[in-house]
């Protein structure tokens, strides 16, 4: 099998290496490509391993005065792998003319600098196969991208759909609130492990049928792309001789900070400044709203209406007073 000798000058340094290969670019990847200068370097292709091999050693011994130092090799960022096998540029010129002048010595094929350096290039140059995995990559980033466009653009359409459909019912809530808070009905706010509710109360009972909470399902309702729902729109009622109390459910996103969602993170910016106020409102003890609305009961009072009658006396504590 053919072999080679390489002689490979170092782009940097006046120095030029003398070695061994079947290979003369696999060889020169292992002391780094961009440390040589193929222009100017010089390759000879042998019959054999056997062939290249003598000719080596007798090229290395013939020159041997001309040898750099290992550790000057070293020292200027060579490889220590095979750094005796470099010598000085001086001898350059003889080292061309014994190769010219013993050909017939040593038969061997030359391989020129310009041949080493096309081979070099043709050798960084991505095969079709890299190209096709390339541009398939690309394919696949662009189309990656333009998904994750889509989405951010049918987000940002939601949210914004959401938040236009939310402020068509704010003004609608806003009033409630209003005129439950001018009639001295806003008892406080009642957190449970279920969430908060907005409780409600008249020391009158109210006429069967009547609800203290005024607003419809619907008109509390909002939609957009993706999904609808209401707000506020879930409610309780019981009356008993003592009077009225309700209980309305509040969103998700009344809690402060508490962002569930997309949906509950633009509701909690639409109504900030009605949450806020409700949040300043007096807490109701949980013990007395689930005596009053037992786990199953709407608008019924409980069983024991003894016991409800004093919860709700006790909820009517939290009214405003008169003229307050």
């Amino acid at each position: 099998m053919a072999s080679h000798v390489y002689i490979l000058r170092d782009l940097k340094h006046p120095r030029f290496k003398i070695g061994k290969a079947n290979n003369i670019l696999a060889r020169a990847r292992s002391f780094r490509w961009g440390s040589i200068d193929f222009q100017q370097s010089l390759g000879l292709r042998l019959a054999s391993e056997a062939d290249a091999y003598i000719l080596e050693k007798i090229l290395h011994r013939s020159f041997r005065f001309a040898g750099v130092d290992p550790l000057e090799v070293i020292a200027s960022g060579g490889s220590a792998d095979g750094a005796s096998e470099w010598f000085s540029t001086s001898c350059w010129p003889r080292l061309v003319r014994y190769l010219r002048d013993n050909q017939d010595l040593h038969p061997h094929e030359a391989v020129s600098g310009g041949e080493l350096a096309a081979l070099f290039e043709k050798q960084l140059e991505p095969s079709q196969a890299v190209i096709a995995r390339q541009h398939l990559k690309k394919e696949k980033d662009a189309r990656r991208i333009e998904r994750e466009m889509d989405l951010v653009e049918h987000r940002r359409t939601k949210r914004e759909s959401l938040r236009a459909s939310l402020n068509t019912i704010l003004p609608t809530i806003a009033d409630e609130l209003d005129r439950l808070k001018l009639n001295g009905n806003i008892a406080g706010i009642c957190d449970t492990s279920l969430g908060s509710n907005l409780v409600i109360a008249d020391s009158v009972p109210v006429p069967s049928g009547a609800l203290l909470w005024s607003l419809k399902p619907l008109s509390t309702h909002y939609d957009y792309p993706g999904g609808a729902g209401s707000i506020m729109s879930s409610f309780s009622q019981v009356t008993c001789l003592g009077g009225t109390v309700s209980k309305v459910d509040l969103p998700n996103s009344y809690v402060s900070g508490a962002s569930f969602s997309d949906k509950d993170e633009i509701i909690g910016e639409v109504f900030r400044e009605k949450f806020e106020w409700l949040r300043q409102l007096q807490r109701i003890p949980e013990a007395w709203i689930s005596v009053i609305f037992p786990l199953g009961g709407l608008f019924s009072p409980p069983s024991d209406s003894h016991e409800c009658e004093y919860a709700i006396a006790k909820v009517m504590e939290f009214l405003p007073k008169s003229g307050s």
